[in-house]
């Protein structure tokens, strides 16, 4: 190189460090643990932080003065446990790190910082450390600043839905039988729907701000608050002082929400209901305290709204039974809303509370039909030795005409024959998934107009039911008007509970059946005298084992190959058939294994697991003793 004045360094040299460190802004320390003195070898002058030279006994300084911030003293102390708990265990070095705030200069107040410490220990104990302190303020706080994001919804500042689990699980964890129990409530809006829809969306923000307000305005700074749906909050009550009190905060959040909204000369009312549920009387984990609190919120809505009700074990299986003396027409509309409000949520509660199937599927198309204006709901299910579409759940309408009554079945053979043919040769991929469209099937397929007009369908949408790649049935809209056009919100409707058909519903019921089979297999090779077994053939671990062989061992200890576990080797066996199968041929060898003891004869095979094309597993069957 030319033209420079002064010379440039050929390798890495102490003035390259040293301006290094100064552009990264590093101090280094050495601790002595003996003497508990902390000096650092670097400026601390020209560092951010307010620091001395030399600190003795650095202990004292660090923790006794105001050098760390006061919330991160706890886990500042955590960090010095740990180091001096390894002198039982460790006689070399380790190296640690932690993240905490040290006081700045010149009022800049905390900065984040990282606590890096190589400690050397003899056999009493640590005995040195060689730190350095990385001033990562703007890092930590980019990152605190998505993390918040992530968490939190933009409109009201609450946790969103998975943050609001995620934090509530994180306390319930933490509670010692000393703690005073919290309160699981969940607050609903009444009304909204309607102020929304006719104020419009920003008006309806708007709304829903002010009612997150409103629920901050009443409950502490410590307790959790999220707003996990469209208009519904909930809030865990931490520390409840008592139900008296619990009961106060509830009534002064009812009378602060009671109210009306104009716009433009129209006025609509707004209110919310609340159901609550008790630790540890109604549950001790997120799931159980929020399934009772939904329970006691639908009785709150089915009771006038405008109220809160506490759980009661009476409210078993109500939230989807609603009843009302006074109404009961007012029972069901409470419980088509709640299913329009949230369908998902809807569905899984429904599913949760009945464990059936059949039941949730039978209530939920006739909550789309009623939602949508529909003639016929249908969901059947795909019959792969028949290749026909075999329908199992059907509501109608007063003018829908059913399809699966022995009686149609035998007059409209012809005609449904068609019906089927026509539906399934339109499926076609859509933003919503595959399916089968016509909003007018007189116009599109005028050739089959005697096919439409007996069975009364002018307009249909139907959608696959998919299992992973398997095509497992189809779910589908229909209406008897001509020239019907469906909504966005149908097809998203259509498709999410396609979606919850192949993955829960419909599946459950040939999972079950899988189970039963699996179980039978299972018994058959476990009552078997062979050692039979399959192994990975990477890392030589026991998948699956017989009883023959959990007879032989003493002990079944995990993540062991099956050398050292089935027989304390160091090594594959003698004769191992594993390295004479192909990756993924589909051979069979006969070998002879030198195990137990004595060798025995035996037969090895390639099959994959879990429908895996790129895993191959080894079984292997060895004749017993």
């Amino acid at each position: 190189m030319t033209g420079s004045n002064f010379e440039i360094p050929a390798e890495f040299d102490t003035e390259i460090y040293r301006t290094l460190n100064d552009v990264e802004n590093i101090i280094y320390f050495t601790w002595e643990i003996g003497t508990d003195k902390l000096e650092f070898v670097t400026p601390v002058e020209n560092s951010d932080y307010a620091l001395p030279q030399s600190a003795m006994p650095a202990s004292t300084v660090f923790f006794g003065g105001n050098v760390v911030h006061p919330d991160d003293g706890e886990k500042f102390a955590k960090f010095f446990d740990e180091m001096f708990w390894l002198q039982k265990t460790t006689n070399d070095s380790k190296f640690f790190s932690n993240k905490i705030r040290l006081l700045g200069k010149e009022d800049r107040g905390y900065l984040w910082a990282e606590l890096r410490l190589l400690l050397y220990f003899d056999d009493n104990g640590p005995v040195r450390g060689f730190g350095c302190i990385c001033n990562i303020n703007v890092k930590q706080l980019w990152q605190l600043e998505l993390q918040h994001s992530a968490e939190h919804d933009v409109l009201t500042g609450f946790f969103n839905k998975i943050a609001t689990q995620r934090h509530i699980e994180e306390y319930l964890s933490q509670l010692s039988p000393d703690d005073l129990p919290p309160a699981l409530l969940i607050i609903d809006a009444d009304g909204f729907k309607a102020i929304n829809d006719s104020f419009g969306h920003l008006f309806g923000d708007g709304v829903l701000a002010d009612m997150g307000l409103a629920i901050r305005g009443v409950f502490r700074q410590k307790d959790i608050v999220g707003r996990i749906g469209g208009d519904e909050f909930i809030v865990l009550f931490t520390e409840m002082p008592s139900l008296d009190v619990l009961e106060r905060r509830c009534n002064e959040l009812l009378k602060n929400l009671d109210r009306h909204y104009e716009n433009n000369g129209t006025s609509l009312p707004f209110s919310v209901s609340i159901g609550i549920a008790l630790y540890p009387e109604h549950g001790t984990t997120y799931t159980e305290l929020f399934t009772r609190a939904d329970r006691a919120l639908y009785d709150s809505k089915s009771h006038g709204k405008n109220q809160y009700s506490v759980y009661r074990s009476s409210l078993i299986g109500r939230s989807f039974s609603v009843d009302s003396a006074r109404d009961p027409q007012h029972a069901e509309d409470i419980r088509q809303k709640a299913f329009e409000d949230n369908m998902l949520e809807f569905i899984l509660n429904m599913l949760y509370e009945t464990q059936n199937h059949e039941m949730t599927i039978s209530v939920c198309i006739g909550m789309l039909g009623k939602q949508f204006n529909l003639d016929r709901v249908s969901v059947a299910r795909y019959n792969q030795s028949s290749n026909r579409y075999v329908n199992e759940f059907e509501w109608l309408s007063p003018n829908g005409i059913s399809i699966t009554s022995g009686e149609n079945v035998q007059k409209y053979a012809d005609l449904l024959e068609r019906r089927y043919q026509i539906i399934d040769a339109n499926y076609r991929p859509t933003p919503y998934g595959v399916m089968s469209i016509c909003e007018d099937t007189i116009k599109k397929f005028p050739q089959d107009i005697e096919v439409f007009e007996t069975l009364r369908l002018g307009s249909f949408v139907h959608s696959m039911i998919a299992h992973g790649s398997e095509i497992v049935g189809s779910v589908g809209f229909e209406t008897s008007n001509l020239e019907h056009e469906f909504s966005k919100e149908e097809y998203t409707r259509l498709s999410i509970f396609s979606v919850l058909l192949g993955n829960v519903l419909l599946s459950r019921q040939q999972d079950s059946v899988s189970e039963k089979i699996s179980k039978h297999l299972q018994n058959i090779l476990d009552h078997m005298q062979e050692f039979i077994y399959v192994v990975d053939k990477e890392t030589f671990e026991p998948i699956y084992f017989n009883n023959t062989i959990r007879q032989t061992l003493i002990s079944t200890a995990v993540e062991q190959t099956c050398y050292r576990r089935f027989h304390n080797l160091d090594a594959p066996c003698e004769g191992c058939p594993i390295a004479k199968l192909s990756k993924n041929g589909n051979e069979y060898i006969d070998v002879r294994i030198n195990n137990w003891g004595v060798e025995t004869p035996a037969r090895a095979y390639n099959i994959r697991w879990d429908d895996d094309m790129d895993k191959y597993l080894a079984l292997i069957i060895q004749s017993s003793f």
